[in-house]
């Protein structure tokens, strides 16, 4: 499951539940401080069970993220301790909280275990509730908050699932634009490639036989100045001529600079950042291809199971090779178990004679490291 903005502790939805369980926390509060709320056991044991409800949602907050169980757990507590409070606290705007509880549910499980774990807070709730107000008013309070708690689910549902897709899409985009600069850069470099071929098989050595050619005329019918003119400018056009292929030559290799920026997605979570060595460039596509890949796949596990909020992507070389290392600072405390996506990329790189390792952060979090060889230094 993706991070997400607005599970965030600052998230306007969050402020909200503050603000929420402030207002229904605030007729108790100043009932004790005018002294027209006796502090029996029960009514003492729902205030405090009421309070606890807002550090509780702020611990869930900062479970989210691929700790669901404990998230899960504190959900749980919440329910818990908003149902100490219905019984405790003679307030009727309490069972409002359970919506509450309701929409963070919705953003954890599908909706069929949402009603699962629900109904037994609900049948709680009604037997709290009967026996304040008889049956008929309780069915009737409890099931206008089971709809309303419904409604909740679903909308925290619908837009947990609408900023997956739109992550998605962003994610999905950046690598389609990450593989259009991989091709437009693979055609310049073989254009590139081509034109200094040409210049050097071609014009260069023309002029080179030109330059011949005037040479053995100076020898044969001696030396004028228009001979010497015309010697020394193909001289001068023929130096000219290997600059540019020299030049051109420099740029061999396919540059990943402009594949690896548009990997990069526009998302708030996790910060990418990008350490590109300026004049690295690998010898053909099927290396680029494997490095763009693998700085993919990296960037892809550490936004989904990592929980990081920075990633690192560096490209430099190294021990005669292009070295890519995909950094995060998540939680990962283990290696990552080999899945379709791990065999696949280490099947690429050693197909072109590359090496794939993983390591462990010291504060956490899994580094990534890939080594190709072939590396054409500018």
């Amino acid at each position: 499951m993706l991070r997400t903005r607005w599970l965030a502790p600052t998230a306007p939805m969050n402020i909200a539940v503050y603000v929420t369980w402030g207002v229904v926390a605030l007729q108790p509060l100043l009932g004790a401080a005018r002294g027209t709320l006796s502090l029996t056991g029960p009514t003492a044991v729902g205030l405090v069970a009421l309070l606890s409800t807002v550090p509780l949602w702020w611990w869930r907050t900062r479970c989210s993220g691929g700790q669901s169980r404990a998230a899960l757990l504190l959900v749980g507590l919440q329910a818990l301790a908003v149902l100490c409070a219905c019984w405790g606290l003679r307030n009727g705007a309490i069972p409002i909280l359970l919506i509450i509880v309701a929409a963070q549910l919705g953003a954890l499980c599908p909706m069929r275990r949402v009603a699962g774990l629900m109904l037994p807070v609900n049948l709680a709730l009604l037997l709290i509730l009967a026996q304040r107000w008889g049956w008929s008013d309780a069915v009737q309070s409890v099931l206008s908050t089971a709809a309303f708690q419904t409604f909740a689910a679903l909308m925290t549902a619908y837009a947990h699932r609408a900023e997956d897709a739109r992550d998605d899409m962003l994610r999905i985009n950046g690598e389609l634009l990450a593989t259009r600069q991989l091709l437009l850069e693979s055609t310049r470099g073989e254009e590139r490639l081509r034109l200094s071929r040409e210049l050097h098989d071609v014009v260069g050595h023309k002029l080179t036989a030109l330059n011949l050619l005037l040479r053995l005329q100076a020898r044969d019918n001696g030396r004028t100045p228009a001979l010497d003119d015309c010697e020394r400018l193909a001289g001068e056009l023929l130096a000219d001529v290997r600059g540019v292929v020299s030049t051109l030559r420099e740029h061999d290799g396919i540059d990943l600079h402009g594949a690896l920026q548009a990997l990069v997605p526009a998302i708030p979570e996790p910060r990418v950042v990008l350490d590109l060595a300026p004049r690295v460039r690998v010898t053909g596509l099927a290396q680029a291809q494997t490095l763009l890949r693998c700085a993919q796949e990296g960037l892809t596990n550490a936004m989904r199971h990592s929980g990081a909020e920075r990633v690192t992507i560096q490209l430099r070389e190294a021990d005669g090779g292009v070295v890519l290392e995909v950094d995060d600072d998540g939680t990962a405390r283990a290696l990552p178990t080999p899945g379709n996506g791990l065999r696949g990329m280490r099947e690429r790189v050693e197909a072109v004679d590359g090496r794939l390792d993983f390591t462990l952060r010291a504060g956490g979090g899994l580094g990534l490291r890939v080594w190709l060889p072939q590396a054409v230094a500018a």
